[in-house]
C-alpha cells in the first residue's frame, strides 16, 4: 500500500465513529492540498503535468475523495503551491475568528504607528528639501572664536569678502527674516517676510512661477521698491490671479512693486515661511558697517568641497579680517552646517526618539502574536500530525505556518495602513503651531508611496519575526508523538522556553517605555517649576507693530504706545500694564558695551547684553521684582539722562557685590553717550526656560522707541477674555495698526521651545508605554492561564495529595513572577543604555535616575501579579474529580 494511501487511513482512522461527518470536510481540503503538493514535486522532478498527477492518484491508491479534489497545474508549479498555501492559510485563519481579529488588531496597531510615526519622520528628516541639489547648500554664521553657542549673523561687508572665495562657494548670498504689514482698505494685516540679496534664488534653483526674481539692481540702496510674493499669500489675497505681475502692494507703509509669484511648494524654513520676500538693500551707511551682524548666510559649496574644507578655510578669512578690522572682527570665527542640519536642529533626536520608541511597540505586539501562534499551533499538533503522515516535508510546514504568519501579517497592515492615514493627521495636529514655520514640510507629511514601501518591508519583517520561531519548533515534534497527544498537543521544554522568553521580552521592552516616559515627565514637571523671573497667572499679552510714513519716527511712535497703555490700564479688572520690545523666552538681539571711566576692553573680549525696551509699568505688570534703585518710569524721556535697568546677572558679572546704581555703560554702536544704571532687577529668562538667565539690559521706550512691542497686562479676571479687549483698544487708537501674536504668558509658556519640545514627544511616549504595558499584561496572563491549563492534571493530583489553596497559588505566581523579574532585569539594563539617547532632551533629571527606574519596575511587578492571579484563581478552584477524568 503506498505512503499517501496508508495515510489517508491514518487519518480516516483517527477521525471515525461519531466525529467522521463533522470532518469530512476538513478532510477532503487536506488531502486535496496535499495531493496538489504532490503533483507539485513531481513536476519539479521532472515529470509532465499529467503524469505528475497520474502518479499523484496511484501513490493515494485511486482515493475517490482524492480523484475529485485534483485540479488540472497551470503555469509555474511555485506559484500554483504560493497561491495554495495563501487559499489553505485564509481557510485555515477563518476557522478562528477570535484568535484572527485579536492577531490583526494587534498588529494592526504597532504597524499602523510605524507608519504614521515615519510617514512625519520621512517627511522632516528624509524627504530631499525643495531645491538643486540641496546636499551641497550650507548655513554659515560668525561667532566668538571657540564659543559656538555665540553664533550670529554676518554684517554685508563680511559676505562680500567671503564672496572672494571662489574656490569654496559657488554661491553665497544673504536674507533676513522680519514681521511686515500689509495694509488695503480694510485696514492691516501682520505677515511674514524676508529680505534677500539679489542671488538668492537662483542660488536654490527656483524660478518665480509667475514674474521673475530680483537682479543686482534691485538689491541696492535706492533701487527699485519691489517684493516677490508667495503661493500662499497670492492665493489668499489676490484670488490666484496671474495678472497681479506689475500691480503695487502697500508693505509697512510702502508701495512695492510686484515682481513676481514663488511655485507652490516652494518654502525656505529659515526665514520663517515667510509671504513677502523683498530684497536686502539697506542705506549704504548700513550696508557698510561691519559691527551690523544682520544678514543670515547661506552658500553653495562647489563639487569636492567639504564642510569642514570651508569651515577651515573661512576662519582663516576670519583671522585676516580680524587684523584688518580689529574693532568689529577681532576673536571672531565662522561655523558652517549644512542647511538640512539647521532646519531640523531640536526636532532631529525628538523625532528619531519616537521613531525607536514606536518600533519597540511593534516588536512587543510581535511578541504577543508570536505567543499567541504558538498557543495556536500547540492546539494544532493533530493537523500537523496529518499533514506529516500525509507525506509533508519539515520544510513543507514550516513554510505553510509562515505563510499563515504573512496572511495575518499583511492583514495587519492594511488595517494598519489605514489607521496611519488618521494617525498621521494626529500627529500633526498635535504639533506646536511655531513647528511650522520652522518645519513647513510638516504640512506635506502623508502616508505616501515611501511609506508604504516602509510598510511592506515592516509587514514581512513582523510576518517572519513572529510566525518562524513558533512553526519551527512545532515542526520538529513527530507525527506519532502529536497523535498521541489526544486533544491537547502538549507543550515541550523548547516551546515552554520560547512562550517564557516572549513574554520576558515583552516586560523589558515594556520597562524601556516607562523609563523613558517617566524620565520626560520628569524633566517636563522639572521644567515647568523653574522660576521665570516674572509671575505669569492672569497675564494676557497682544503685540503690535506699527508700520509706514505715518510712524516712521520715534515721536509717533511713543505717543501711540502711550496712548494704548493709558486705555489698557483703564479696562476693567486690569491691575497693571507695560510693554515690552520683546517678550520673555522669545530671544532677542544683543549689544556690546563697556564700563564707562574703565579701560576698554579687548575687542574680543567685550561684555555683550540682551537689549530690552520697556514702556510703562512692565515690571510692576509681571512681578519682577526691583532689587536696587528703581524702574524707568515716565522721567526718563528724551529730555533727561539716558537711563538703562540692567538684571541682577549682569550686576554681579560688572560690580560684584558693589551697587551698580550709577554706574554708567557706553555701547559701541553709541559710544557718544553714556547711559546711567538706575535700577537693577532679577533675573528673567529671556531666551529658553531651560538655560541660565542671560545678562539684559532695559532701556527706555520713551528714549530708545521702538515700531514693535508686546502689550502685557495683568488682570483680576480670565486673562483670555482681556486679550480680545487689549485688541479692540488698538484698533480704536489707530484701526490701521496691525495685531499678532496674542495670547496669554501662560501660553507664551507652554509654546516656548524648551517646554514643546519635551511635551510632545511625552505625550506619545506615554501613549507608547500604556499601549506596551497592556500588551504585556495580556501576554503575561496569557502564558499563566496556558500553563495552568497544561498542568491541570499535575494540580488536580497536588490538590487530592492534600496541597491547599495557597500552595497553588504560590506554584502559580512563582511562575509568573520568574517571567515577569527575568524581564525587569533585562529591561534595566536595557533602558538605562537606551535613556542616553533621551540624555540632551532631561531636565532636572537623570538617565540613571533610580525612582524613575524602582517605580516602572514596581508597577510591572503589580501588574504581572495582577495578571498571574487571575488564572491562579482558576486553579485554586479546580474540581480534582473534574480534571482527571478529562484527562
Amino acid at each position: 500500500m503506498s505512503r499517501l494511501r496508508a495515510a489517508a487511513l491514518r487519518v480516516a482512522g483517527i477521525f471515525g465513529g461519531r466525529r467522521a461527518a463533522a470532518a469530512d470536510a476538513d478532510l477532503r481540503e487536506e488531502l486535496a492540498y496535499h495531493l496538489e503538493l504532490a503533483t507539485a514535486e513531481n513536476m519539479r522532478n521532472g515529470m509532465s503535468p499529467s503524469e505528475a498527477r497520474r502518479q499523484a492518484l496511484l501513490a493515494s491508491g485511486g482515493l475517490t475523495i482524492a480523484a475529485e479534489a485534483v485540479r488540472e497545474q497551470r503555469g509555474l508549479p511555485w506559484v500554483d503551491t504560493l497561491v495554495g498555501d495563501v487559499r489553505y492559510a485564509v481557510r485555515t485563519l477563518r476557522r478562528s475568528p477570535t484568535f484572527t481579529v485579536v492577531a490583526v488588531l494587534t498588529l494592526a496597531l504597532g504597524i499602523g504607528a510605524n507608519t504614521a510615526i515615519f510617514s512625519v519622520v520621512n517627511a522632516v528628516l528624509f524627504r530631499p528639501l525643495p531645491y538643486v541639489r540641496p546636499d551641497r547648500l550650507v548655513n554659515i554664521w560668525e561667532t566668538r572664536r571657540g564659543e559656538v553657542a555665540t553664533r550670529s549673523g554676518a554684517s554685508y561687508p563680511d559676505l562680500l569678502d567671503w564672496r572672494r572665495e571662489r574656490s569654496l562657494f559657488a554661491a553665497l548670498e544673504g536674507y533676513d527674516e522680519t514681521n511686515l504689514t500689509v495694509s488695503d482698505a480694510d485696514g492691516g494685516a501682520m505677515v511674514r517676510g524676508a529680505r534677500v540679496t539679489a542671488g538668492f534664488f537662483a542660488m536654490l534653483g527656483v524660478a518665480p512661477r509667475y514674474g521673475r526674481s530680483f537682479d543686482r539692481n534691485d538689491d541696492v540702496s535706492g533701487g527699485t521698491p519691489t517684493v516677490i510674493l508667495s503661493h500662499g499669500f497670492w492665493t489668499r489675497q489676490f484670488a490666484a490671479d496671474p495678472a497681479v505681475i506689475g500691480k503695487t502692494l502697500r508693505v509697512d507703509g510702502s508701495l512695492l512693486e510686484i515682481r513676481g509669484v514663488l511655485p507652490p511648494k516652494f518654502n525656505f524654513p529659515p526665514a520663517g515661511d515667510a509671504d513677502l520676500w523683498m530684497p536686502a538693500g539697506r542705506s549704504d551707511a548700513v550696508r557698510a558697517q561691519r559691527s551690523n551682524r544682520w544678514l543670515n548666510v547661506v552658500g553653495r559649496l562647489r563639487d569636492g568641497v567639504t564642510v569642514e574644507q570651508a569651515r577651515d578655510r573661512l576662519n582663516d578669512v576670519m583671522r585676516v579680517l580680524a587684523s584688518e578690522y580689529p574693532e568689529t572682527n577681532d576673536g571672531r570665527g565662522a561655523v558652517v552646517t549644512p542647511l538640512r542640519d539647521e532646519i531640523t536642529a531640536g526636532v532631529e533626536q525628538p523625532l528619531l526618539v519616537l521613531f525607536g520608541a514606536v518600533g519597540i511597540v511593534l516588536l512587543i505586539a510581535c511578541a504577543n502574536v508570536a505567543s499567541l501562534v504558538l498557543t495556536r499551533s500547540i492546539e494544532r499538533g493533530r493537523e500537523i500530525a496529518i499533514r506529516s503522515a500525509l507525506g509533508a516535508a519539515r520544510a513543507r510546514i514550516v513554510r505553510q505556518l509562515v505563510t499563515e504568519s504573512l496572511v495575518l501579517a499583511l492583514a495587519g497592515a492594511i488595517l494598519g495602513t489605514w489607521l496611519a492615514v488618521g494617525g498621521v493627521h494626529l500627529l500633526v495636529n498635535a504639533m506646536p503651531p511655531g513647528m511650522f514655520e520652522r518645519i513647513p514640510s510638516l504640512r506635506n507629511a502623508s502616508v505616501d508611496l515611501t511609506a508604504l514601501v516602509f510598510t511592506l518591508v515592516v509587514t514581512i519583517g513582523t510576518g517572519l519575526v513572529f510566525g518562524f520561531a513558533p512553526a519551527l519548533l512545532m515542526s520538529r515534534r513527530s507525527a506519532a508523538e502529536l497523535l498521541r497527544s489526544g486533544s491537547r498537543a502538549g507543550v515541550g521544554k523548547a516551546q515552554r522556553r520560547l512562550r517564557d522568553a516572549l513574554v520576558t521580552a515583552e516586560i523589558a521592552l515594556t520597562l524601556v517605555l516607562l523609563v523613558g516616559a517617566t524620565l520626560m515627565g520628569h524633566s517636563l514637571i522639572a521644567l515647568l517649576r523653574v522660576d521665570p523671573g516674572f509671575a505669569a497667572e492672569r497675564v494676557a499679552t497682544v503685540r503690535v507693530a506699527l508700520a509706514g510714513p505715518v510712524y516712521a519716527d520715534g515721536a509717533r511712535q511713543q505717543r501711540f504706545f502711550e496712548e494704548l497703555l493709558e486705555r489698557v490700564r483703564a479696562l476693567p479688572g486690569v491691575e497693571g500694564s507695560g510693554a515690552i520690545s520683546n517678550l520673555p523666552l522669545q530671544g532677542g538681539g544683543s549689544g556690546a558695551f563697556r564700563i564707562d571711566g574703565a579701560p576698554p576692553p579687548p575687542a574680543g573680549a567685550r561684555p555683550e547684553a540682551t537689549m530690552r525696551s520697556v514702556a510703562g509699568d512692565y515690571f510692576s505688570a509681571l512681578r519682577i521684582p526691583v532689587t536696587q534703585g528703581r524702574p524707568l518710569g515716565t522721567r526718563d524721556d528724551h529730555t533727561g539722562a539716558y537711563a538703562v535697568v540692567i538684571n541682577s546677572s549682569l550686576a554681579r558679572r560688572l560690580f560684584g557685590a558693589r551697587s551698580a546704581v550709577g554706574e554708567r555703560l557706553r555701547f559701541f554702536e553709541r559710544s557718544d553717550s553714556a547711559w546711567t544704571i538706575v535700577g537693577v532687577v532679577g533675573d528673567v529668562k529671556t531666551g529658553r526656560l531651560d538655560q541660565p538667565a542671560v545678562p539684559t539690559i532695559y532701556s527706555s521706550h520713551l528714549q530708545l522707541p521702538e515700531n514693535r512691542m508686546s502689550i502685557v497686562a495683568r488682570t483680576s479676571g480670565d486673562p483670555a477674555s482681556l486679550v480680545a479687549a487689549i485688541r479692540h483698544e488698538v484698533h480704536e487708537v489707530d484701526p490701521s495698526v496691525a495685531v499678532f501674536s496674542s495670547g496669554t504668558m501662560n501660553e507664551q509658556i507652554a509654546r516656548s521651545p524648551a517646554v514643546y519640545a519635551r511635551r510632545y514627544p511625552l505625550v506619545l511616549l506615554g501613549a507608547f508605554a500604556v499601549t506596551a504595558l497592556l500588551l504585556a499584561i495580556s501576554g503575561v496572563y496569557g502564558v499563566i492561564a496556558y500553563a495552568v491549563t497544561q498542568r491541570a492534571r499535575e494540580i488536580a493530583i497536588r490538590i487530592a495529595l492534600g496541597a491547599g489553596a495557597r500552595d497553588v497559588l504560590a506554584l502559580v505566581m512563582a511562575a509568573g513572577f520568574r517571567v515577569v523579574g527575568a524581564g525587569i532585569v533585562i529591561g534595566t539594563v536595557t533602558a538605562f543604555l537606551a535613556a542616553r539617547t533621551l540624555s540632551s532632551l532631561l531636565y532636572g533629571v537623570t538617565v540613571a535616575d533610580r525612582t524613575t527606574y524602582g517605580a516602572a519596575a514596581l508597577l510591572l511587578m503589580v501588574v504581572g501579579a495582577i495578571a498571574s492571579y487571575l488564572p491562579a484563581r482558576r486553579a485554586m478552584r479546580l474540581d480534582p474529580a473534574i480534571a482527571l477524568r478529562g484527562e
